[in-house]
């Protein structure tokens, strides 16, 4: 509304604009601003092929505008109808410059500009007489239009470059193209997961100085300004550009609708969307992927030791123990089981992330741990697995609390199967070393990588359980189940409880507190009528149906109560300002030293790394040292524009650390697991 309210007004405008009095060849001189015609040749060539340019020179401070104008203002226009013995082709459109203004972007040209024009002479043996309207607005404090009758004549003969011929090809070698003549490359041109946010990289042969993009697309569609990395010391540039309606509600853009301009200075390049993520990187070699599948085991198996996966040792400890004097066929199969369970909790997550990337919903490692729906129902099934330990209940359940309740159970390969699902849920919050690296290339790559890297990661997790499959006396060695197996089960499900209070804790910071107490209540209130149950064989039917009440009310609770009001979880660390790529690159350019933390309730790596390396004395006083400001991004709850700062940097998942400053203006990525001298170090680096 905005635009066509100014566009209106600069219409009306026109008919008080200053007017050319004579249409002399030449300069025509207006009140702000002189326009001419120039040809690069001095007479018409033999062939009938010429290139003409419109020169505008404005007074200083004025400018006027590109043929997407932006916020307002209007494009220039050149109407040739007048013009004899001439086909005058597109205009073609030098790289502008953003000029910003109390929030408002605009897109032109200050002092001079050129627009180029091919021509095709329909006689050359005929003069050719080129008769232009030039319609443009000026816009200093105040917008001024201006309109100007320009024309230049040229006659058969002998042609040779005229005066004029530099500074048209000047002007043409500015015009966005594909890049290469301006020493760039594009690398990829994307909408990102989601549908509202353009991304594109692009690489240069010499370090970017003051680039900018600009999209163009839909007309009810704003495009904000762009976000910008650059990594490799300069040469390359990666920009996200969010999208929203004039009234501030959410787009789902289309590939045909976009184009994209990025320029540096005055070199340019111009193009659509060429590619969505999935397909944007280039082949990987056969060496080069069996070596990410080697990372990806790697960083599967070191995934058991992350303090993600600790809530669930006591399962894996309970299967251990629970197959102590069994066969080693029955063991066997048991740990065969869960391994399956494992490898296949991750093909789910694979084929998953390939659908969602196919419907463009952002695609993150852990992003189900902000879904409440998701945190009470696994709530839910841990705190029912560990009343099972608890020996509360041994009565007919509903049907899904049975399932969940027969997790461990040495007697039911189901059991064991479900065993290594809910190790495998429990495991994707948080990144452990070489996950980020993996997973990363796996959601920025087709479907086929991500199942092959999800599969990997998957035998890395199950490794332990193949190991104990392959080698069944690392578990019939084991005493035999007597009753130091029902303190063991008491102990464990401890061990589980408290897996639960820190997903009530997690539902807090997603959600707010009034829905984690909710959730907290009915938890208690089902174990209050298992207790009241126990050894009841005549009200087992009552206390199935008062279970499956509280049950449907739990899983229903996420809608009642609306997600916000979240709580963060804080260490004794430094003081944190929120996190944005603009705040970054501002802080940066003035030469501070920024360390970022992205990081989520739901993450207990996150929560570690606070407790052990940010809340030490001495990063605490180096991050509150004057010249260093730590920024904090937090993912709690879904958030694009933290998910599309990870993927910029090649992560999915959390952890991520980053310190950026004039010595690293590319940033220096931390490990998932920090250590006081890690952090100390790579901000002393950025230092310079």
């Amino acid at each position: 509304m905005r635009r066509l309210m100014l566009t209106a007004l600069m219409a009306a405008l026109l008919h008080t604009a200053p007017q050319a009095s004579s249409a002399e060849e030449g300069w025509t001189e207006l009140d702000l601003s002189k326009t001419r015609i120039v040809a690069a040749q001095t007479a018409l060539p033999a062939n009938g092929a010429i290139r003409i340019g419109v020169d505008i020179a404005l007074d200083d401070g004025w400018k006027t505008y590109w043929r997407s104008p932006g916020d307002a203002g209007y494009p220039v226009t050149v109407d040739w109808s007048r013009s004899q013995n001439a086909e005058v082709g597109e205009m073609q459109w030098p790289a502008p410059y953003r000029f910003s203004l109390f929030d408002l972007d605009t897109f032109g040209y200050g002092e001079r500009v050129v627009f180029p024009f091919d021509v095709t002479v329909l006689d050359p043996s005929q003069p050719t007489h080129l008769n232009a309207t030039v319609d443009y607005l000026l816009c200093k404090e105040v917008c001024v239009p201006q309109v100007a009758q320009v024309s230049l004549t040229l006659e058969p003969g002998v042609s040779v470059a005229s005066t004029e011929a530099q500074l048209i090809d000047l002007y043409s070698s500015q015009v966005p193209g594909n890049g290469a003549g301006a020493g760039l490359d594009l690398r990829m041109a994307a909408i990102e997961p989601g549908g509202s946010r353009v991304s594109v990289e692009v690489a240069s042969i010499f370090p970017f100085t003051s680039p900018d993009v600009i999209i163009e697309g839909p007309e009810d569609v704003i495009f904000g300004r762009p976000e910008i990395a650059f990594r490799e010391d300069g040469l390359v540039l990666s920009a996200s550009v969010p999208a929203e309606t004039f009234e501030g509600g959410s787009v789902r853009l289309s590939a045909e609708d976009i184009t994209i301009t990025v320029v540096d200075g005055a070199r340019g390049l111009e193009t659509g969307i060429n590619s969505n993520p999935a397909t944007s990187r280039a082949p990987v070699p056969t060496t080069a992927f069996l070596g990410l599948l080697g990372i990806a085991f790697v960083g599967g198996l070191i995934l058991n030791l992350m303090p993600c996966v600790l809530p669930v040792l006591s399962i894996k400890l309970l299967s251990v123990v629970s197959h102590g004097g069994q066969s080693p066929t029955r063991v066997r199969l048991s740990f065969l089981a869960s391994a399956f369970g494992i490898i296949a909790s991750f093909w789910v997550l694979a084929l998953g992330a390939i659908a969602l990337g196919v419907l463009g919903v952002a695609v993150g490692w852990g992003i189900q741990f902000q879904n409440p729906y998701f945190l009470v129902l696994m709530a839910s099934v841990v705190m029912i697995f560990a009343y099972n330990l608890f020996g509360m209940f041994e009565i007919s359940l509903p049907q899904w609390m049975s399932v969940a309740a027969q997790i461990g159970d040495s007697d039911s390969l189901r059991g064991h199967f479900l065993t290594g699902v809910f190790a495998t849920l429990l495991a994707t919050p948080c990144s452990a070393p070489f996950v980020g690296t993996a997973v990363g290339f796996a959601l920025s790559s087709g479907a086929p990588e991500i199942l092959a890297i999800f599969t990997a990661l998957g035998f890395g997790l199950a490794a332990p359980f193949l190991l104990v499959s392959i080698f069944p006396k690392m578990a019939t060695s084991m005493p035999k189940p007597g009753k130091w197996m029902l303190k063991l089960k008491k102990l464990l499900g401890l061990a589980l409880a408290a897996t639960a209070v820190w997903l009530l804790f997690v539902i807090a910071g997603v959600s707010g507190k009034v829905l984690a107490l909710v959730v907290a209540t009915g938890l208690a209130g089902i174990g209050a009528v298992l207790w009241a149950g126990r050894g009841d064989a005549n009200g087992s039917a009552f206390v199935g149906t008062a279970i499956a009440a509280l049950s449907l009310a739990l899983m229903a609770s996420p809608a009642i109560f609306s997600a916000g009001g979240g709580f963060a979880s804080q260490a004794a660390t430094a003081n944190f300002a929120n996190f944005s790529v603009a705040e970054r690159d501002r802080l940066v350019s003035a030469g501070d030293v920024v360390f970022v933390d992205v990081t989520a309730d739901w993450c207990i790596t996150c929560q570690v790394n606070k407790r052990l390396a940010l809340s030490d004395g001495n990063v605490r006083a180096a991050l509150e040292a004057e010249g260093i400001t730590p920024l904090r991004a937090d993912w709690t709850q879904r958030d694009d524009a933290i998910l599309s700062y990870l993927t910029s940097q090649g992560r999915y998942g959390i952890p991520f650390n980053a310190v950026y400053g004039p010595g690293a203006p590319d940033g220096i990525v931390l490990p998932e697991l920090l250590t006081p001298g890690a952090v100390l170090d790579a901000l002393q680096e950025a230092r310079g």
